[in-house]
Parts: structure tokens; sequence; C-alpha cells
């Protein structure tokens, strides 16, 4: 009897030891879990200025409009008559780019969220083809009306049917716009961490500036034939040949202009991966642009003549403006130095 009680003491001993200890150990436990989750939601290198470097390609977009028109002096006096018909249309231009930026991120501020303050400047070199905002007709050189019919200045043999002015192709107007290949950007912003699982996702929200140039260049065709029924001349049998007279106007004129926007933009970035000292990441964001100053633009050509048409004048004047929004849309990379913990 007296082991057994003293077995039950011995028991209830090393149970109410056991709760001591638990309830010794519960809070040390939880302090640990706490600062393990701490140090999950904390940013990499928030403690320090971290520079970046990233790699980022997208599209630029924007709306462009052009117009043309054209004038001949006959005698080189006024009043003009049209040379070809006016025209002004408008179009969306998109222009691929890929490039690179630098970044400078403060530490961390000691406030809710914990958010950082950001730089970034850089260049984004465009790969945007010329697009035509305006046509009329088919510009280019003066050819026959046959299918696939050279340019009159590279045929070598008399034409045994030679056209008429009306019928001549190669005639008409456009204006065309070229984005130039480097475009620099810049942003200043604060930078919200938040927590994605296992992982720091940071909502970029930033005032950004950026600076392109545009090339817009413009091309009027024309015949003139004297006579109008006979652009060429015709061998009408073995050796006789009649003379006909083929006058080509090619006004063609070119202009670049350069401009400055301002606006917001925002970015979404993803830590994806840690080596040593090097973060690597992945964004993704939009961009808006209001352009600043005049965003219109004339420019024109002049051809002087004195032919058996006659001593005259041509004058083509075309007009190439942008809207007052230029947009960037953007996916990319980034690679930060986040020193060693």
């Amino acid at each position: 009897m007296m082991r057994r009680a003293s077995r039950s003491r011995a028991g209830l001993c090393v149970a109410l030891g056991a709760v001591f200890v638990l309830q010794t150990l519960a809070p040390a436990a939880s302090l640990a879990a706490e600062a393990e989750e701490g140090e999950a939601r904390r940013q990499a290198g928030e403690d320090r200025w971290v520079a970046s470097f990233a790699i980022s390609s997208g599209v630029n977009v924007q709306k462009q409009k052009g117009s043309a028109e054209s004038f001949l002096f006959e005698d080189g006096t006024p009043p003009p008559v049209p040379l070809q018909e006016a025209v002004r249309d408008h179009d969306v231009t998109l222009s691929p780019f890929v490039g690179g930026t630098l970044e400078l991120m403060s530490p961390a501020l000691d406030i809710p969220t914990r958010p950082r303050f950001f730089v970034s400047g850089g260049i984004l070199p465009s790969f945007g083809t010329e697009r035509t905002l305006a046509v009329e007709g088919d510009p280019g050189c003066i050819r026959g009306p046959e299918p696939n019919a050279p340019c009159t200045a590279d045929e070598t043999e008399v034409r045994t049917v030679s056209f008429g002015e009306s019928a001549a192709n190669g005639q008409g107007s456009k204006t065309q716009s070229e984005i130039d290949t480097l475009v620099y950007t810049a942003s200043f912003g604060v930078a919200f961490p938040l927590q994605l699982g296992k992982r720091q996702l940071r909502i970029k929200p930033s005032l950004g500036w950026t600076h392109y140039k545009i090339t817009g260049k413009g091309l009027v065709s024309d015949a003139e034939c004297q006579p109008q029924s006979q652009c060429t001349d015709r061998e009408i049998v073995a050796g006789v040949v009649l003379p006909g007279f083929l006058r080509e106007a090619t006004l063609i004129g070119k202009k670049s202009r350069r401009f400055n926007g301002i606006g917001p933009g925002i970015d979404v970035e993803l830590d994806a991966a840690r080596y040593g000292p090097l973060g690597v990441s992945l964004f993704a964001g939009a961009h808006a642009y209001y352009i600043l100053g005049d965003r219109n633009w004339n420019f024109g050509a002049t051809e002087d003549f004195n032919d058996p048409v006659g001593t005259d004048t041509a004058e083509a004047n075309f007009r190439v403006g942008v809207n007052e929004w230029f947009y960037r849309g953007q996916v990319g990379i980034r690679f930060s130095w986040l020193g060693q913990d």
C-alpha cells in the first residue's frame, strides 16, 4: 500500500512538473514563432540603400495624326491649282522597346507598412517602324498602268502603247511618322511592401518623366504629261516614234520634334529568388505621360520646273501631330544588390 501511495505521489509530482515546464516554455515558444514570422515579413535589405539594374521590354502607344496638301503654281504665280488631293487622317502608333534602368531604393521608413522611396532612370531603345498616318492614292515612282510595271525612269525600251496622265500609277500623297530609337525615362515613387505567402510583393506608384523624338515624313508624287494622253515616247511603226513627255514631280519633306512628358505610373514587383547578396525579382507595370508644349509641327517641300509642260512651281505642305497622352506598358526582371545579412 505504501509503495502504491509513493508511486501515486511521484506521478503527481511529474505531472505538476510537466505543467510547470510547459507554462514556462509556452511564452518563449510564442516569442520565437513571432520572431520567425517577423523575420519572414522583413523586406530584403530594408535597413540599407539598395541599388538595382532592371531589364524591361514592352510597348509605347500614342495616337498621332497627319495631313498633306499640294499645289501647282503655273508659271510660278498664284493662284495655285491642286496638284494631288488633300488628305488628313490619324493612326494609333505602337513601338516596341527593350532597355535597361537603374534604381536606388531607400531604407524602410519606421512607420506602418514600412514603405521605401525609390528613384530610377534609364534608356529604352525603341524598334518602331514608320507609321503611315494619312495616305491618298499610291505615292511612289511614276509607272505605267500595267501590273508590275517598272518605274518609267527604269524603262529601257520605247513603248508601243503609251499611257495618259490620268492612267499613270504611283501618284498620290502620304504623311508618316517614326519614333527615334532612343527613348529616355526617369521616375520617383514609393514602394509599399506586402507579404504574398513566403514572398515579398511591392506595389510601386510613381511620378515619371519621358523624353523622345518623332520624325515626320511626307511624300507627294504627281505626273504631268505633254500631251496629256501620251506620257512616254510611243513607237507607231518600225523606226517611227511619236514623242511624249513626262514630268514627274516628287516632293519629299521631313522634320523632327522632341517631346517631354510627365505623368503617373504603377509597377507591381515580386521577389523571385536570392543568391547570396543578389536578389532577383519580376515586375510588370503601366505608365501614362502628359505631353508638354506644342504637339503639332508643319514642314514642306517645293520643286521648280522649266520644261515642255511649262515654267511652274510645285509645293507640298505636311503636318504631323501627336495626342496629349503617351502610354507605356512593360514587364521585366530586376537584379538588386541586397548586401550580406
